[in-house]
């Protein structure tokens, strides 16, 4: 039984890109545009896991197809490579669920629960493995496993058939995603809603003010955004006033739940009212400020969690 050198070569060349290389170049293109961090250790195991996992890549090529010891080698393979996407999605970090990925720009942060795309990875890897396995028996016993439901089909191909249309499912999945991201509007309106009630007396103690941000939602997309549930929370900026003290609290509005916002439609003229707590009503009514909104946006969309954070910075003018 030969081996097959130049199909090893070619093969290593491959995995090395997709293990090692193209990982890599994506972790640096990530860091340079600010949008995550990742630790040298982190590297460091990226590189080890991607250099064992173009070692069994080649391996696998080394025999015939049609032999057991290749079959064998890429059962190993497939399960490595499942243990592989296990840590890429985080499974093997204490404290960190499975699929869990954070985003942070300056005004930014995004939660990202990418569990469900975990599993069907996952999925897809140990639906493979028992192919494998079972070919691999069958060559080395030199008999085929079939199961009969009116007519004959061999196990063997049945996973095959499985892991053929996991990983098309998988794929029509993230381009069904990409595609739908794309048709997604989200518009903040630029004039910031303004309520300010004197209670009818000169006496400011009893005054009241509430802010309201309107946005437009338009979902042209192939699934529905569900549970969408938003905070706002107003913090002082920048302030000359000592009774506006910078990274103060001044209102909020929490646990706005909208529901769904459904494929195919859209969704005009959306608000979130905060009213202003009443030790800031007068420091504001007589001061200039620039105010911070901070908006917390949590909600399932394409079995994706995401859980995202912006802020905004307003001007405030005095009322009086």
């Amino acid at each position: 039984m030969s081996i097959q050198v130049t199909k090893m070569i070619l093969y290593g060349i491959l995995y090395a890109v997709i293990y090692i290389a193209g990982p890599l170049i994506l972790i640096e293109i990530i860091s340079m545009m600010n949008i995550m961090t990742f630790s040298l250790s982190f590297k460091i195991s990226v590189i080890i896991l991607g250099i064992v996992g173009t070692v069994f890549a080649m391996l696998s090529h080394a025999y015939p197809k049609d032999t057991s010891a290749n079959r064998i080698i890429a059962l190993i393979s497939t399960v490595y490579s499942g243990i592989y996407l296990f840590y890429i999605f985080g499974g093997f970090t204490p404290g960190v669920q499975l699929g869990t990925y954070s985003i942070s720009l300056p005004t930014l942060q995004v939660l990202l629960g990418l569990q469900f795309f975990a599993w069907l990875l996952l999925g897809s890897s140990g639906i493979r493995a028992l192919q494998y396995l079972i070919e691999a028996i069958e060559l080395r016993k030199g008999k085929e496993y079939n199961l009969r439901f009116k007519k004959k089909f061999r196990v063997s191909k049945i996973f095959k058939f499985l892991g053929i249309l996991a990983s098309l499912a998988i794929f029509g999945y993230l381009g069904s995603i990409a595609y739908s991201a794309t048709q997604l509007n989200f518009g903040i309106h630029d004039t910031i809603g303004l309520g300010y009630d004197d209670s009818g007396t000169p006496d400011l103690s009893d005054d009241s003010i509430n802010l309201t941000i309107s946005f437009d939602v338009n979902n042209r997309g192939l699934y529905a955004i569900y549970d969408v549930k938003i905070d706002l929370e107003i913090y002082v900026e920048d302030s000359t006033n000592t009774s506006l003290p910078i990274g103060a609290k001044v209102g909020e509005s929490l646990n706005n739940n909208y529901g769904t916002f459904h494929s195919f439609t859209l969704y005009p003229n959306q608000n979130i009212t905060a009213d202003i707590s009443n030790t800031y009503i007068i420091p504001l009514i007589y001061n200039d400020a620039t105010l911070r909104y901070q908006i917390s946006f949590n909600t399932l969309y394409a079995a994706i969690l995401i859980d995202l954070n912006i802020s905004i910075n307003v001007p405030w003018t005095h009322l009086i």
